[in-house]
């Protein structure tokens, strides 16, 4: 950040203000390639929108006493001068309420006049051009001392991870197919799904390569995948990662392929020893299959290396029966089946009863924790919480853990934590779709609008058979722009997850797009479906902890009372 501030203020000085474009600073300051495109990059205009951010953070607290300052106006890329506003009172008087030697009116953001400290000034400059030359030696000046000061700014890392999740990988696609099944099936299936899952969550980590998947069981051969990808918004593969499971009296063998798009040519192949049914034998076993697909593709697998060798620690003395209590709740949480929910949880709780450190579990415990508070219409659920802070300490590489610690603590109202958490996960695993499209579910709400539908729209391009609410980061976006068909067209595709939350996003996007009657309807059928959750709407979204222009259209429908309360904006 400190880097394009001293690029600004450099090349307007050397009056190159007219070069202050998106293409050129992503080229000099961020070292893009020539092929950038600003129109779907927002590289540029999340990192202006960080700058200004940061200056303003800066006079607001070690620069409060600066007598002027940088701006760089909204809309522009250039930077200014200009005073600070309190020195002045309505019609450009000062504190004192004597007439003011300079308008701000007429000095912000033109630096040649704000430097005309008095008229006497101006008489003594041998010219126009001297008085010019003044000013942008002064800004050159407040540009350094600020650089220096900004560049410890709080925010920063946090804000590069923000902006770096958003970005697609530069390197290969990487499809991991469901595995296919033989021999007695009944005990192994549930192993398959954790087995893709485990595989999907290692790779994801590597910063160059894009894992996606698509929901469906029936799909393995690589023409299958080609088949499939037909009408789909997903990115074509370069390569798929399949495989078979074998079960062999007692114990199972899992043969993996790396096949090459288009064509099919395998370029990597493992058959495992046979393993027995003991979670940490499985896990061993997933670990030699990233680091192979990593090591065949060239991908700097060192990464992964401490968070499989947590996963291998945290598993450690784990049963079966445990382990299957994982499995069962990611089945849980794609299919939603009826009457799953209070199963799982019981058996979570007993999991991490028998296994206190066992960080998976405590995980999606906190997640299962938030689905049954949000389906009975409360928000914060302080179980949650805990069950969140117990999986991050059990292991701090659990990219998941650290997601359901974002959503827990901003339904508790801690949203400062609610960045940093969702932050370290994006950190550790960047390109999870699971991860992204939380994200920017949870950063739309607090505000961060630059970004979040960056990662949204990510999470769906590396996920194609996605669940519907990965449509909620995008319909929150919609909202906040004040855009009715398109929040809309979000809202709908995101209400197939039949969750109260999306259920009073469509109303909201309904009543945006003038549809008041739809909208109604949409409220009415939430209050059947969910009859114990309260009949206040108003009690409702502050539970939900829906952002005010969430609520503002059904607020301005009559569908729900005016309210003041303190939400993220």
């Amino acid at each position: 950040m400190a880097e394009l501030l001293s690029y600004l203020v450099e090349q307007k000085v050397a009056g190159n203000g007219d070069r202050l474009k998106g293409y050129p600073i992503a080229l000099d300051v961020f070292g893009r390639d020539e092929d950038f495109d600003a129109s779907s990059d927002s590289l540029v205009r999340v990192q202006m929108t960080r700058l200004r951010k940061a200056l303003s953070e800066y006079y607001a607290k070690d620069g409060i006493e600066d007598r002027y300052r940088i701006v760089v106006p909204r809309g522009s890329y250039v930077p200014g001068l200009e005073l600070p506003d309190e020195q002045f009172g309505a019609g450009g008087e000062d504190a004192s309420g004597n007439p003011s030697e300079t308008d701000p009116s007429s000095v912000a953001p033109q630096p040649p006049e704000i430097v005309a400290d008095s008229e006497e000034d101006i008489v003594r400059s041998s010219s126009a051009l001297t008085l010019r030359r003044r000013a942008w030696g002064l800004l050159a000046a407040l540009a350094l001392i600020a650089a220096v000061l900004i560049v410890y700014w709080p925010g920063e890392d946090r804000d590069a991870v923000f902006v770096r999740a958003g970005e697609m990988p530069t390197g290969p696609v990487v499809y991991v197919a469901p595995y296919a099944l033989s021999g007695e099936t009944g005990s192994i299936a549930p192993i398959r799904e954790g087995l893709r899952n485990d595989l999907i969550n290692y790779l994801s980590q590597l910063p160059n390569l894009a894992v996606i998947a698509f929901d469906d069981d029936k799909l393995n051969a690589p023409h299958d995948l080609q088949e499939k990808s037909k009408g789909r918004r997903g990115l074509p593969p370069a390569f798929v990662l399949q495989g078979s499971i074998a079960v062999e009296g007692g114990s199972f063998r899992v043969s993996s392929r790396l096949a090459r798009m288009p064509g099919g040519v395998i370029v990597w192949s493992e058959r495992s020893d046979p393993i027995d049914f003991v979670p940490t034998k499985i896990l061993s076993v997933q670990s030699d299959i990233a680091l192979g697909v990593a090591s065949r593709l060239g991908q700097p697998y060192g990464v992964i290396h401490e968070t499989m060798r947590q996963d291998l620690e945290n598993h450690r003395d784990v049963s079966m029966d445990h382990y299957y209590c994982e499995l069962q709740a990611y089945q849980f949480m794609r299919a939603r089946e009826e009457g799953g929910l209070d199963r799982v949880k019981e058996c979570l709780e007993r999991a991490v009863y028998d296994k206190p450190n066992y960080s998976s579990a405590w995980a999606l415990l906190s997640w299962v924790r938030l689905f049954e508070a949000q389906a009975g219409g409360e928000g914060d659920s302080p179980e949650a919480l805990e069950a969140a802070k117990r999986a991050v300490a059990a292991n701090a590489t659990n990219a998941i853990a650290y997601t359901y610690l974002a959503l827990a603590y901003y339904r508790h109202g801690e949203d400062d934590a609610a960045r940093d958490a969702i932050g370290k996960a994006l950190e550790i695993s960047p390109n999870n779709s699971e991860v992204l499209a939380n994200g920017g579910r949870l950063l739309s709400a607090l505000g961060e609008r630059e970004i979040a539908p960056a990662l949204a729209r990510k999470a769906i391009r590396l996920n194609p058979g996605h669940p519907p609410w990965y449509w909620s980061g995008l319909t929150i976006d919609a909202l906040h722009r004040k855009d009715g068909p398109e929040a809309v067209h979000f809202a709908r595709l995101n209400a197939e997850d039949r969750g109260l939350l999306s259920r009073y996003l469509l109303a909201s996007a309904y009543a945006l797009d003038g549809r008041g009657r739809e909208a109604a309807d949409v409220l009415g059928h939430a209050a059947r479906a969910f009859p114990d959750v309260s009949q206040d709407r108003s009690a409702v979204a502050r539970e939900l902890r829906l952002p005010d222009f969430v609520t503002a259209p059904l607020v301005d429908k009559g569908l729900m009372p005016g309210q003041k309360r303190a939400a993220a904006q």
